[in-house]
């Protein structure tokens, strides 16, 4: 099985290399620091790593601050702790507020690891299939990934029959895992333990036709979501399977239980929403992988249903990674 054709960069090692630019007397802000990485929308991740990193007596977060210039919160004696530190650093900080026309730094030196990363999904969004499909196979596999502890995740593979929805067989892996959850940035995070799980698979002769994936296909700002990673890595017909709108267009006002709305990005057909059941109000977002059509995803999801929010191999991949979890 092929790999991962790039080298997963170190986020955490990155930022913490960009914040110790930032010298004593300047402050910085979140999204400069993502801007930094290659992408602003990194800011939610970089300001939680803030909060929650192995801090240090002598370690600079003191330095990043709010948008708005707002001082924000630090772990090391709160916000006061941070005025003081600031303050002998000679950063004026008036009414919680520093000024960062005067404070403020964003000269980093950076290879912009995500604007790397974003190259990469674009060049292989062009080598993705969408062809029509007929044969709805006998057995249907699916994969999702658990989180039990920060840097470990757990991948689960379910075969599901798709005439009674039985689960017929299932394996996990537990792997541990480097990169942040940021968002369109999943494949990074989960392809590498997903391909562990699909050679596992496939050492066990288990591996189906079609795979259903937790996360996104086509349905994606770059038309490659982490079902369009496996599926072209992997050489493999994929569906993506979200409860989550990434990107496009859709009317989901009133719908009905059964319902499908498309979903349109870029006055271009990547998916549908669709209301599984009644009980939940809230729909799923299913858009094609690889070898395959929207036509052919939504068929399918609808054969794999009985009565839950999720298509069965899904619900038992879940299901599955989290009881490994412990």
């Amino acid at each position: 099985m092929a790999g991962l054709s790039c080298e997963i960069p170190d986020l955490a090692m990155r930022l913490r290399e960009l914040t110790a630019q930032v010298p004593a007397g300047c402050v910085t802000t979140c999204g400069a620091l993502a801007e930094a990485l290659g992408n602003r929308i990194a800011a939610r991740w970089v300001g939680h790593v803030m909060l929650h990193h192995d801090h240090q007596q002598q370690c600079p977060c003191h330095r990043v601050v709010r948008a708005g210039g707002q001082l924000g919160q630090y772990i090391d004696g709160g916000e006061r702790a941070k005025r003081q530190r600031l303050a002998e650093e000679g950063v004026a900080v008036h009414q919680g507020v520093v000024d960062l026309d005067r404070y403020g730094f964003d000269r980093f030196v950076s290879d912009r690891p995500l604007q790397r990363l974003r190259r990469v999904q674009e060049e292989l969004a062009a080598k993705v299939s969408l062809r029509p499909r007929r044969r709805i196979p006998r057995l249907v596999g699916g994969v999702d990934v658990s989180y039990p502890h920060a840097g470990q995740g757990v991948a689960a593979y379910a075969l599901v029959e798709t005439r009674s929805g039985r689960l017929v067989w299932s394996t996990t892996v537990r792997r541990r895992v480097v990169f942040p959850y940021i968002s369109t940035y999943l494949a990074f995070r989960e392809l590498p333990i997903l391909l562990d799980l699909l050679e596992q698979v496939r050492r066990a002769e288990k591996l189906s036709q079609v795979v259903l994936v937790d996360g996104s296909g086509i349905l994606h700002h770059r038309h490659a979501g982490i079902a369009t990673h496996l599926g072209v890595v992997a050489s493999l017909p994929t569906v993506g399977v979200t409860k989550k709108l990434l990107c496009g267009r859709v009317d989901l006002e009133a719908m009905g239980p059964g319902e499908s709305r498309p979903v349109v990005h870029e006055d271009r057909l990547i998916g549908v929403a669709l209301r599984t059941t009644a009980g939940s109000r809230r729909p799923v977002f299913l858009s094609p992988g690889h070898r395959l059509d929207v036509a052919y995803a939504e068929r399918l999801v609808r054969r794999l249903l009985t009565g839950r929010r999720l298509p069965e191999p899904l619900y038992w991949a879940d299901r599955l990674s989290r009881s490994a979890e412990g």
